[in-house]
C-alpha cells in the first residue's frame, strides 16, 4: 500500500484566523507591541534554580492557546500571566513592518493550591482549553476556557485558578527520596483529555483527565533488555517520546527514544474516547482484510498478525464495517469521525517494536525526538549533547504487533467495561525476529507469482528500517550543551520545517529533499539535497560568554497563514520572528544582553570587564597612501607637511587613542580583576572540597547501588516466576464440568462410606464367631467324653452353659474367601476412585494453560 497522507478535516488556521478577524477594530490605543508588554520582565528563574544540575524536563515557560492568547509563568510569585495578540492589520496600526501587537492590561491566574515544584515546562492541548503545567517532581492541569470570559484586572489582581495533580501523591511526590522524575509531557494529538506521561521509571502512562487525574487510564512498563547477570541493568533508558500523525498506523504509535539513540515502536496504542477520520480507518481495515486471504506465496504469519490487526479495529471501532456498506460512499465516509471504544486482547500486549534498524549515524546521549509527517513521508528527528540533530525518515509501513506470552492488567467496572490497562512492553525474543526475517527470502523464492505488494513482506512482524537523511551540526559549545537540552518543535503550517531552540538562541531546520513525497520524486537522480540550517535567533553575539538558556519558544499564527515565533530570554527580553511560509530571514535577530552593574560585573566573567568596543580592536579608520605617480612630495614643501599632518593624526586617532583608552581601562579595572581572580580560587576550593567529599561518600554509594541492583535483580526473577504460574491464567470450569465434578465427590464420599461401615459390620461378626469357636474349643478339651458301658448306670448330662455350635471347617472357608473377595472389591473400587481423582486434577491443569 502507497503511503498517503490524511488530511485532518479540523484545520487549526482556519480558527485561528476567524479569531483574529473577529476582534474588534480601532482600538490600537488598547495595545503595543509585543516586544514591550511588562508580563515579560516578570518571566525569570530563581537564581537558585540556575545553579542546580542539570535538569532532565526541557524547559519552556510560554505557551499560546491557538486563540489569540499568550501566557507566561511567573516563577518567582508563582503566577500565570496572559496577553491578548493580535496582529497590526487587525487592528489597523501605523507600522512599517507587519509585527504582534498585545493588550496593555494583562490578566493574572493564582493557582489553589500553591505549587510544590519548580515549573519547567508549560503546554496547551489542541483546543487551547487546557493547560499543564510541569516539573521535574510534579505536574497539574489547569482548566482555563470558563475564566476567559472574566473581566480582565490590572497586575495588582488575580485571578483564582483551581488545579488537578496528575497521579496524585502516589507517583510524583517531592517530599519523598524515592519519588519519581517526570521526563517528558505531551499531549496526544487525538484527544483533548489525554495526557502522556513518561517517568524516570521507564513507564509511559496515559491519563484520561477528564475520568481521574490520579490513576492512569493505560500503563506501558517499557523493557527494552533483560538483564544479562545478577545485579546488572540495561546502560539503555527511556528519554523521550513522540505521538505519530496522520499516517495510516503511524496515528496508533509511539516513537519511543532511548539514551543511547536506539528507537522502538508502540503500536497499536488508542485513547478510549478519542476520534478519529472515517475514511483512514476504513483504509486500514481494508488493507489488512486484503492480507488477511490466504494465499500460496504468503507466510502464514503474515496472515495472522493481518488478522489480529483487522479484530482489534473492528472491536475498537465498532460497527465499521456495517457502517460503510450502507453508505456506500467514500466520500460520505470521510466527512465523519469515528469514536475508539475501550478494548485489548484479553491475552497479549503491546510488542515493543525494536530497536528500528537505523541506516547512518546514531545519537550519542540522546535526550529529544520529534515526529513530523510531510506528504508520504514519516520524518523522525533526534537531539543529543553531541550539538547534533539527527534526521530520519521510515522506510517502511508501521504495523501493530503483540505479545502473547505476557497477557494485560486490566481493570473493570460492575458492568464489564474497561477502566484502566497495564501492560509489560518488552521486544520479541531472538528466535522470533529471526524467523520475521527469514520471510522476506521465502517470498522472493516464488518468483513471477508474488506481487508487488506481497514482495514488500508487509504484516511479517519485522520493524521497520530508519533511513538516515542528514546530521545537521549546530556547533554548540559544551557549556551551552551542559546547560539545557536542546528543543525541538515542528512548525505548525510547514511540516517539512523544524525549530530547535538552546542556550544561545533559535534555529531552523528545513528539509529540502523527502523520499517518497511526489514533490521529490525528480530530485532523485540530480542528487540528495541536504538541509538548509538558518539561525533565527542569537542570544550571544559575542563567543565569549555563555548566556542563559531560553526562557521558551512559543508558535502564533496570523490570518494571513504566517507563523511567529516569540522566544523569551533569562533577562526577560522577548523576541518576535516572522517565519514566512516561503522563506525565512537571511539575518538572525540579535538580542544584546544588558550592561551589568559594578556590583554585578564579577558575577559574569573576566571578559565582561571591558567594554565592548575595546575587544572589539581599533576603529577601522583607512590611512590613504602616497600615490606613485605625480610629483614627488618633500618634507619642506607644503604639501608634505600637510600629508604628514593628516597621517599623524589618523595614526592618533586610530591607534594612541585606542591604546590611551585601553591602558585606562585596565588601569581602572586592576582592582576588579583581581578580585575575580580571588573568588575563582575560592570556587576552585570549594569545588575541590565538595570532590573530595563526593570521593569519601562513593564507596558508601557504591555498596547501595550493588544492593539496589541485586534486589532488583531478584524481584525481576520473582515476576518472571510468578507470570509462569498457573494461578494467573485459571478459567472457570463450565456448567457441565462442575456437575461431572460434584457427581465424582459425592458418588466417592458416599461410597466410601458404605464400604467402611460393611467392613466394619464383618470385621465384627469374623472376630465374634471366631471367639466363640475358640471357646468352645477350650470346653471340650476340659471335659473328656464318657462312653456308658454295657450295665452301667447312665450318666446324667451337664448342667452348665449351653454348647456353641459347632463350625464346620468348610463353612469357615466360604467365610473367609467371601470377605476375601469383599475386600478385593473393595480395593477395586478404591483404585478406581483414585483414578478418576487423578483424571480429574489433570484436566484441571490443562484448564489452567
Amino acid at each position: 500500500m502507497s503511503r498517503e497522507r490524511g488530511r485532518d478535516e479540523e484545520d487549526g488556521g482556519e480558527k485561528r484566523s476567524k479569531v483574529f478577524r473577529g476582534r474588534a477594530e480601532g482600538s490600537a490605543s488598547r495595545f503595543d507591541k509585543l516586544q514591550s508588554n511588562p508580563i515579560f520582565k516578570k518571566v525569570c528563574l530563581e537564581g537558585e534554580d540556575e545553579k542546580t544540575s542539570r535538569p532532565r524536563l526541557g524547559l519552556n515557560l510560554i505557551a499560546s492557546d491557538g486563540r489569540g492568547h499568550l501566557f507566561a509563568w511567573n516563577s518567582k510569585e508563582q503566577l500565570l500571566h496572559h496577553v491578548e495578540v493580535q496582529h497590526s492589520d487587525s487592528l489597523k496600526a501605523n507600522a512599517d513592518n507587519p509585527s504582534l501587537f498585545a493588550s496593555k492590561i494583562f490578566k493574572t491566574f493564582k493557582i489553589s493550591p500553591e505549587i510544590d515544584f519548580t515549573v519547567r515546562y508549560i503546554a496547551f492541548n489542541r483546543t487551547g482549553r487546557s493547560l499543564t503545567v510541569a516539573g521535574d517532581t510534579g505536574l497539574i492541569v489547569l482548566d482555563l476556557a470558563p475564566h476567559f470570559s472574566a473581566p480582565s484586572v490590572s497586575s495588582g489582581g488575580a485571578t483564582v485558578v483551581r488545579s488537578s495533580k496528575v497521579g496524585g501523591s502516589r507517583l510524583f511526590n517531592k517530599k519523598t527520596w524515592n519519588a519519581l522524575r517526570i521526563l517528558q509531557v505531551e499531549w496526544h494529538p487525538y484527544s483533548d483529555t489525554h495526557l502522556g506521561v513518561l517517568s524516570t521509571d521507564g513507564v509511559l502512562r496515559l491519563f484520561d483527565l477528564s475520568l481521574d487525574v490520579e490513576e492512569a487510564e493505560q500503563e506501558y512498563h517499557l523493557q527494552a533488555e533483560l538483564p544479562a547477570r545478577p545485579g546488572s541493568h540495561p546502560l539503555a533508558r527511556a528519554v523521550g517520546f513522540a505521538f505519530g500523525g496522520e499516517h495510516l498506523w503511524d496515528r496508533f504509535t509511539v516513537f519511543i527514544l532511548f539514551s543511547n539513540g536506539s528507537i522502538y515502536v508502540l503500536c497499536p496504542v488508542v485513547p478510549f474516547g478519542s476520534m478519529f477520520n472515517g475514511a483512514a480507518i476504513d483504509e486500514l481495515v481494508k488493507d489488512a482484510m486484503h492480507f488477511t486471504l490466504p494465499s500460496s506465496t504468503r507466510d502464514s504469519t503474515v496472515v495472522r498478525n493481518a488478522s489480529l490487526a483487522l479484530a482489534w479495529l473492528e472491536s475498537v471501532f465498532t460497527g465499521l464495517a456495517a457502517w460503510s456498506e450502507s453508505i456506500g460512499k467514500e466520500a460520505l465516509l470521510s466527512s465523519f469521525m469515528l469514536k475508539a471504544h475501550a478494548h485489548v486482547p484479553l491475552d497479549a500486549s503491546v510488542l515493543l517494536q525494536g530497536p528500528l534498524p537505523i541506516t547512518g549515524s546514531v545519537a550519542k546521549q540522546a535526550e529529544n525526538i520529534a515526529y513530523t509527517v510531510v506528504g508520504s513521508d514519516s520524518i523522525l528527528a533526534v537531539s543529543g549533547r553531541d550539538s547534533c540533530i539527527h534526521l530520519y525518515g521510515v522506510d517502511d509501513e508501521m504495523q501493530p504487533m503483540w505479545n502473547t506470552a505476557n497477557p494485560p492488567r486490566l481493570t473493570v467496572d460492575d458492568d464489564g467495561h474497561i477502566l484502566s490497562v497495564g501492560m509489560l512492553a518488552q521486544v520479541a525474543q531472538q528466535d522470533r525476529l529471526s524467523t520475521s526475517a527469514s520471510l522476506r527470502s521465502i517470498v522472493n523464492q516464488h518468483g513471477d507469482g508474488a506481487t508487488d505488494e506481497d514482495a514488500n513482506t508487509p504484516w511479517t512482524g519485522q520493524p521497520p528500517p530508519l533511513v538516515g537523511l542528514a546530521d545537521v551540526e549546530l556547533s554548540l559549545p559544551a557549556l551551552v550543551l551542559s546547560s539545557a537540552p536542546i528543543s525541538l518543535f515542528v512548525d505548525p503550517v510547514v511540516p517539512e520545517r523544524l525549530y530547535c531552540h538552546h542556550a544561545t538562541g533559535m534555529d531552523a531546520i528545513i528539509l529540502q529533499w523527502l523520499p517518497f513525497s511526489d514533490d521529490s520524486l525528480n530530485k532523485r537522480f540530480t542528487g540528495d539535497p541536504r538541509p538548509s540550517l538558518v539561525p533565527l535567533l542569537d542570544t550571544c553575539p559575542s563567543s565569549s560568554v555563555v548566556p542563559s538558556p531560553l526562557l521558551g519558544a512559543a508558535a502564533i499564527l496570523d490570518p494571513l497563514g504566517e507563523t511567529w515565533l516569540v522566544a523569551i530570554t533569562s533577562r526577560g527580553d522577548c523576541a518576535v520572528v516572522d517565519v514566512k511560509p516561503q522563506r525565512l530571514q537571511a539575518t538572525p535577530l540579535y538580542l544584546e544582553g544588558t550592561k551589568q552593574s559594578d556590583d554585578e560585573a564579577p558575577e559574569v566573567g573576566v571578559f565582561q570587564t571591558m567594554s565592548r568596543d575595546l575587544l572589539l580592536g581599533p576603529k577601522d579608520i583607512p590611512i590613504p597612501q602616497i600615490a606613485s605617480s605625480g610629483t614627488p612630495l618633500t618634507v619642506d614643501s607644503i604639501e608634505g607637511r600637510a600629508f604628514l599632518h593628516d597621517q599623524c593624526k589618523l595614526l592618533h586617532e586610530k591607534y594612541i587613542q585606542y591604546a590611551h583608552r585601553v591602558h585606562v581601562e585596565l588601569t581602572s579595572f586592576g582592582t576588579r580583576l583581581h578580585q575575580n581572580v580571588e573568588d575563582q580560587h575560592k570556587r576552585l576550593q570549594q569545588a575541590q572540597d565538595t570532590v573530595k567529599q563526593a570521593q569519601r561518600d562513593t564507596v558508601a554509594l557504591a555498596g547501595r547501588i550493588e544492593k539496589a541492583l541485586d534486589k532488583t535483580w531478584q524481584l525481576e526473577q520473582r515476576i518472571k516466576t510468578c507470570s509462569n504460574m498457573p494461578g494467573l491464567r485459571h478459567k472457570p470450569l463450565t456448567e457441565a464440568e462442575l456437575n461431572f465434578k460434584s457427581e465424582l465427590d459425592a458418588m466417592r464420599f458416599e461410597n466410601h462410606e458404605i464400604f467402611r461401615s460393611v467392613i466394619e459390620v464383618l470385621v465384627d461378626r469374623c472376630e465374634r464367631v471366631l471367639a466363640e469357636s475358640q471357646e468352645y474349643a477350650r470346653g471340650s478339651s476340659a471335659s473328656p467324653s464318657r462312653v456308658s458301658s454295657p450295665g452301667s448306670r447312665k450318666m446324667t448330662p451337664y448342667r452348665g452353659k449351653p454348647a456353641a455350635p459347632v463350625v464346620s471347617s468348610s463353612q469357615m472357608c466360604h467365610l473367609k474367601a467371601a470377605v476375601e473377595q469383599l475386600v478385593g472389591r473393595v480395593t477395586t473400587t478404591i483404585s478406581n476412585l483414585e483414578l478418576v481423582d487423578d483424571t480429574l486434577q489433570q484436566r484441571e491443569r490443562l484448564l489452567d494453560r
